[in-house]
């Protein structure tokens, strides 16, 4: 069955797309095939108009929209079938993705403080402009020196393309124009030259400067290895580049702060074409990590839509012109790794090896295209200029970082997935994308591997009320990645504070398997707040509810078991505090602690202030008392004894007597230092 569905696929790929269609109807005989094909086609679909219930009988228009949900229900069925059927789970398996402690290729090659980790809109990395016509903006200098400072200064979201009038004001190059009659073979592949130092790539820039010396114009392929998935903006792993006479493999990661004034040598001269295929991602990936900017870029994607063949990938075109092939197997592969297998480099060699050849033939096939009208014909290089024309446009995009604009951004993950979503709902999304950003940022991983945009809106459409809920949503523990782990509890306060819900809360202690649980009745303090000083927190607590009592003995075979739960009374206020007011119970906390030791402190110093007048002063000035008050106090006293004794017993007497003598202590005391 999967062979077979791997077959449907490929057959369907191959099937021609809006603009194929309309060249191949133009050929002789194709016509009354595709008009045949068509009739057929909607034979199908009126077929499966019956499955759509609001689709009136007499309609004339074909309901796509309505067929394709229909039948991506269908395909989503047998899909969950296919899956019991094997035993398969049905969790989403999640990307292979590197591990939040794991070293990333910044941190093991120094260049961390080189990548732009921040909220800040992307600010362009180079210091200074190669065969410029116009001065770099000052602004950027700025920025550069001061980001913080600036974008407090300055509303600014994206800065210009630096290199915008060095290209709009490039006019084709002849030695691009002029394609020779006899173009040679395409070379043997060999290994190719590592670069891993700046003596290396210092060599390679000098010996393409003296062919431009020689030739007046040099011509390099060029392509990129990326990894997208282990941070946060991605980072441009490997640099293929080839001559007319060499394949050059460029390991960018030992070179990375020097590798952008030494290229830009290369990159900005307009005397040297820069081939590459399909260039959107690439020209932006080098502005991000190096500062390069692109001038004279001619991008055979481009090409090849101009040449309007069948498909547009560069394996078509491997195929097609070089009729080689290679195994696509290392496209998604993790190229951080060192060293690389050398399976791995023969891959990333191919992309550019056949590059030049490929430029060549196809710069021949567009000379040999009619022209649409007549009034172009007189344009003998009309279509080797619409493509340098579309490359101009591609290499003046200009590089953002992923999710400036969080509404914008989810509603192009929407319309990705078809998917409509209530006001409400979408407001929710926005929080937990954002959450989603500022973890990316926090750890450097990529949000969309870490937490795919699928479990997101499964978390929305659940909104799961428990820690326990919500990792049923992500796929259970071993499916959530160590990022989404490790902040769970931010994701349940997004969900909660979001519908105004109070849960039941997990205290989670680290040494414990089985964390004991309390309800929370309320958790709303009454504060009346100094600067730091808490007068009163009031927290209500239900019950403290231990589902398994072994947990706490098991825990501290020693100790009292009551202690233990009395601590877990004092903490656990505190520990939810921290999840729902944003550290408040630790600031609680340490206020009332900081407070205590201020009282005890004080009571010492007054203690300690007493002694010390007494031990020093000479006398003290004490009372004096009259006889007579002492002849009826003591005649009192004695009444008491007797009713005491009479009433209570020995017991309480003693404890009176005890009394009396201290008072005839502090007596004695106060008629030694009585005045005369």
């Amino acid at each position: 069955m999967q062979s077979h569905a791997k077959q449907v696929v490929a057959l369907i790929n191959q099937l021609p797309k809006k603009d194929e269609l309309k060249f191949l109807e133009k050929q002789p005989g194709n016509k009354k095939f595709i008009s045949e094909t068509n009739k057929a086609f909607i034979s199908a679909i009126n077929g499966l108009r019956s499955l759509v219930g609001d689709i009136q009988a007499n309609s004339t228009t074909i309901p796509f929209k309505q067929i394709e949900e229909t039948l991506d229900q269908f395909l989503e069925n047998a899909a969950i079938q296919y899956d019991k059927m094997n035993k398969l789970s049905l969790v989403p398996k999640q990307p292979q993705t590197q591990k939040t402690n794991q070293l990333k290729p910044k941190d093991i090659y120094g260049f961390a403080d080189a990548i732009q980790l921040n909220k800040l809109p992307f600010i362009p990395v180079l210091k200074y402009k190669q065969y410029a016509q116009t001065e770099l903006d000052q602004k950027i200098v700025e920025a550069q020196n001061n980001p913080f400072q600036f974008f407090e200064k300055y509303e600014i979201d994206e800065f210009a393309h630096p290199y915008y009038e060095e290209i709009m004001r490039l006019t084709p190059q002849d030695f691009v124009l002029d394609v020779p009659q006899k173009i040679n073979r395409y070379r043997d592949l060999e290994p190719p030259i590592m670069i891993t130092n700046a003596d290396h790539l210092g060599e390679l820039v000098l010996k393409i400067q003296q062919e431009v010396d020689q030739n007046g114009f040099s011509e390099i392929a060029v392509d990129l290895e990326h990894n997208h998935q282990i941070s946060y903006l991605g980072i441009t792993c490997l640099i293929q580049l080839s001559t007319r006479s060499q394949d050059y493999i460029i390991d960018p990661f030992p070179l990375w702060k020097q590798l952008g004034d030494m290229l830009s040598v290369i990159f900005a001269n307009p005397k040297i074409v820069k081939v590459f295929h399909g260039a959107e991602n690439d020209v932006q990936w080098l502005q991000r990590d190096f500062g390069l900017y692109i001038v004279n870029l001619f991008d055979t994607f481009h090409a090849s839509k101009e040449l309007q063949l069948m498909q547009n990938s560069f394996q078509f075109l491997l195929s097609e012109y070089c009729k080689k092939s290679t195994d696509k197997t290392y496209q998604t592969a993790d190229w951080t790794q060192r060293p690389l297998p050398d399976e791995m480099i023969k891959y990333a060699q191919i992309d550019t090896h056949y590059l030049l050849y490929i430029y060549d033939r196809m710069r021949q096939d567009l000379k040999k295209l009619s022209k649409p009208n007549e009034n172009i014909s007189n344009i003998p290089n009309y279509y080797i200029e619409s493509v340098l024309k579309r490359s101009k446009e591609t290499g003046l995009k200009v590089y953002k970082k992923p999710l400036q604009d969080q509404d914008q951004s989810l509603q192009t993950i929407l319309n990705k997935q078809d998917r409509r979503m209530e006001a409400k709902s979408f407001e929710l999304m926005v929080q937990l994308l954002e959450l989603r950003e500022e973890l990316g940022i926090k750890h450097d991983q990529n949000p969309r591997y870490f937490l795919p945009n699928p479990l997101l809106f499964k978390i929305v459409e659940s909104k799961p009320t428990t820690i326990q809920e919500l990792k049923i949503q992500l796929g259970g523990d071993k499916n959530i990645h160590d990022v989404v782990k490790e902040n769970l509890w931010q994701f349940l306060k997004v969900l909660l504070e979001f519908d105004e819900k109070i849960p039941t809360v997990d205290i989670i202690q680290e040494e414990q398997q089985n964390p004991a649980q309390i309800q929370i009745e309320e958790v709303q303090p009454i504060l009346q707040v100094e600067p730091l000083k808490i007068v009163q927190v009031s927290v209500g607590i239900k019950k403290f509810q231990n589902k398994n009592k072994n947990i706490v003995k098991n825990y501290l075979k020693n100790e009292n078991v009551e202690l233990i739960k009395s601590q877990f009374y004092c903490e656990s206020p505190f520990k939810l505090l921290n999840v729902f007011y944003e550290g408040l119970g630790s600031q609680i906390f340490q206020s009332m602690k900081e407070q205590s030791q201020q009282q005890k402190q004080l009571v010492e110093e007054t203690q300690q202030q007493k002694i010390e007048k007494i031990n020093t002063s000479d006398f003290i000035k004490l009372p004096k008392l009259d006889e007579t008050n002492r002849d009826q106090q003591k005649d009192l006293d004695i009444r008491l004894n007797n009713t005491l004794q009479n009433q209570h017993g020995t017991r309480i007497l003693k404890r009176h007597q005890k009394i009396e003598q201290q008072r005839t202590q502090k007596t004695n005391i106060s008629n030694r230092f009585e005045l005369s």
